[in-house]
């Protein structure tokens, strides 16, 4: 079966609205509940959550002061449906 996937940046596109008390692992959970009941109303499933490394090389005034690689993680939720057939 074919599928289709949408893939989310996290937590940079999510909404955070921090209640009064509230911890930031709270806000994140709901604000990734929100996100899943909205992609379900809509017809996708959840998938998986991934984590990508990207190795960033230093400017050229960073190479000069000897600056190394820089590594940096990002982290993705992955939706997926069947694709509608044409």
């Amino acid at each position: 079966m074919p599928w289709e996937y949408k893939v989310y940046p996290l937590p940079r596109d999510l909404a955070l609205p921090k209640k009064k008390g509230q911890t930031p692992e709270q806000a994140v959970s709901q604000a990734i509940e929100r996100l899943l009941n909205e992609m379900m109303a809509e017809g996708w499933e959840y998938y998986r959550t991934e984590t990508v490394n990207v190795s960033e090389l230093p400017g050229c005034l960073g190479s000069l002061l000897g600056q190394k690689e820089i590594t940096k993680s990002f982290n993705f939720i992955v939706f997926r449906r069947p694709r509608s057939s044409p």
